[in-house]
């Protein structure tokens, strides 16, 4: 039977009928868009409901979130949270945030009798040094959570993390080991922090405290939910073995609450196959898409986390003094990698966070496509951070989109403009008004578990600039609610090759809708965040948030 939704308005970002009263559903698919009397008309003949549920309520395309962790982030429901800020789990409770060293202690310390019960490695997320005066957690600050078992935190970037005595001893981390990202003291001994690669070496066997891969994956499904989200992405996964194929099951699942765009790990797969047997999966797993699962671009990280100092600026480097980071993939890596899933028709996605990192992916990328032309490759540069105008427009020129990120706005938008990169390249960040006048397709996201999945959020940040401490970094870089909501998406649609069933409410796309209180439109821009999400529907289905 066809259903008609009627709303109080309906935002459609399509240019022939920007607005509309209702929507008519068939078949999990937008059928007719326009006034009642006239969807009526159309079905006078028909069989159909009225649905006026909403009737007071704006309906926009749905959320897609081009950039986020969906299983990562449901992980991180069942881990002990010690970021600074309050974080919402799934069942729609709130972790408050540790504001000091010594709450972190006292979080961890709260699973230590579970943790040893199972004989599991205790993992944390979420710490951040930047909001404890630059101090970063060390080994004897771990140590006193317990020195029965290995304690590891993760960064809340997820590019660093820190380890207790306990699990350095027990993966055989000392003195001796020198590796690149292993911390060390005046003596020569590891403080517990491990930067980028070196995480593997307190890691590799850490028989980790968590959850199963089934919840972990419903968690993220109905984070992305609650926020208002009816496409996640999860862009890094891993795609092999008993994990990736009970997140599939599961997002398989009849009720699962959101469509999944899902991304090979590149970096991860190379360790464990060989080139031909890469491209295989990669083919395997597109031939493997389904309207609710569907694979996404490749991804390849390229360099690291700017408030981790690992991410590769170009000169002046980090305003401190320190190293201007590293790359993880030079030049030469990323035409190797990159070229053949290029000519087998795939797309690439290449983490990018400093402005260095951005001109040798470019560079990369215009080899690989000028020794191999191919029509609307679309490859994209995920965060790209630090962007230039000349490197937007370069972009541009080579058909690359970039889906920027947001959120570090206010997250730590006071910290880049006076510690890490200083104020000149602090209000280039995350410049969604330079990709636009380039011409750029572009997105913006929350990384999350980096920061909470939460769209009108995202869209605030980019709508408004403004950093946690009320500062307005970037004010030509603004975008208009309008714009916004454009970028979270069909701007995100058109990143993931999806446009022409997303990113918007016209006939014969799939009917996702996201049901807003009030209109993103109408509000005054600091208040978009603060608009409540009612509902989401997924082809046509409601899900509502839970009372």
């Amino acid at each position: 039977m066809d259903r008609i939704y009627v709303a109080n308005a309906i935002i459609t970002l399509d240019p022939n009928r920007p607005f509309a009263e209702a929507v008519a559903v068939r078949d999990g698919k937008v059928l007719h868009v326009g006034s009642l009397a006239e969807i009526e008309g159309y079905l006078a003949s028909g069989d159909y409901v009225i649905d006026r549920q909403f009737a007071d309520a704006t309906l926009t395309p749905g959320f897609i979130e081009a950039h986020g962790h969906l299983f990562g982030d449901g992980s991180v429901c069942d881990f002990p949270w010690v970021g600074f800020d309050d974080r919402v789990r799934a069942d729609g409770t709130i972790d408050p945030g540790c504001k000091t060293i010594a709450d972190v202690v006292d979080r961890l310390r709260r699973d230590v009798d579970r943790a040893l019960a199972g004989d599991k490695t205790l993992l944390g997320f979420g710490f951040d040094p930047t909001f404890h005066d630059g101090r970063p957690l060390l080994a004897h600050d771990l140590d006193q959570v317990t020195q029965e078992l290995g304690v590891i935190v993760m960064n809340a970037s997820g590019h660093l993390c820190y380890a207790n005595s306990f699990q350095m001893q027990y993966n055989g981390v000392n003195a001796s080991t020198v590796a690149p990202g292993v911390m060390v003291d005046l003596h020569g001994n590891p403080t517990g922090e491990f930067h980028e690669t070196a995480m593997g070496l307190v890691l590799a066997k850490a028989n980790i405290l968590g959850t199963t891969p089934t919840k972990a994956t419903w968690n993220g499904g109905r984070l992305a939910q609650l926020a208002g989200c009816t496409t996640m992405s999860d862009i890094g996964m891993v795609t092999l073995g008993a994990g990736f194929d009970a997140f599939r099951s599961a997002v398989a699942e009849e009720d699962f609450p959101v469509r999944v765009a899902f991304s090979p790990n590149m970096n991860k797969l190379r360790e464990l196959l060989s080139l031909s047997e890469r491209i295989e999966l990669a083919r395997k797993l597109r031939s493997e898409d389904t309207e609710r699962c569907f694979m996404g671009p490749l991804k390849w990280l390229a360099d690291g986390s700017i408030q981790g100092f690992t991410g590769k600026l170009g000169w002046p480097g980090y305003c401190g003094g320190e190293d201007h980071g590293f790359l993880i993939l030079d030049e030469e890596a990323v035409v190797e990698e990159v070229t053949p899933f290029h000519n087998e028709g795939f797309q690439a996605a290449v983490h990018t966070n400093g402005d260095e990192a951005t001109a040798v992916v470019l560079r990369a990328i215009e080899r690989i496509v000028i020794a191999n032309p191919r029509p609307d490759h679309r490859h994209r540069l995920e965060h790209c951070q630090l962007a230039s105008r000349a490197q937007f427009q370069k972009m541009a020129a080579l058909g690359v989109g970039v889906n920027l990120f947001s959120n570090h706005l206010y997250f730590w938008g006071d910290t880049h403009r006076t510690k890490t990169v200083g104020p000149d390249k602090a209000r280039r960040m995350n410049a969604a008004r330079s990709a636009l006048d380039a011409g750029v397709t572009f997105s913006i996201h929350s990384d999350a578990p980096v920061t909470p999945v939460g769209p009108l959020f995202t869209m605030w940040c980019a709508v408004n600039r403004q950093t946690r401490s009320g500062f307005v970094l970037g004010e030509y870089e603004q975008l208009t609610a309008l714009e916004a909501l454009q970028a979270m998406t069909l701007g995100s649609a058109k990143l993931l090759h999806i446009e022409d069933k997303l990113g918007s409410i016209e006939v014969g796309k799939w009917a996702d809708f996201t049901v807003l209180e009030e209109s993103p439109l109408e509000v005054n821009k600091l208040a978009i965040k603060d608009i409540s999400v009612l509902a989401t529907i997924v082809g046509g289905v409601v899900t509502e948030r839970p009372s």
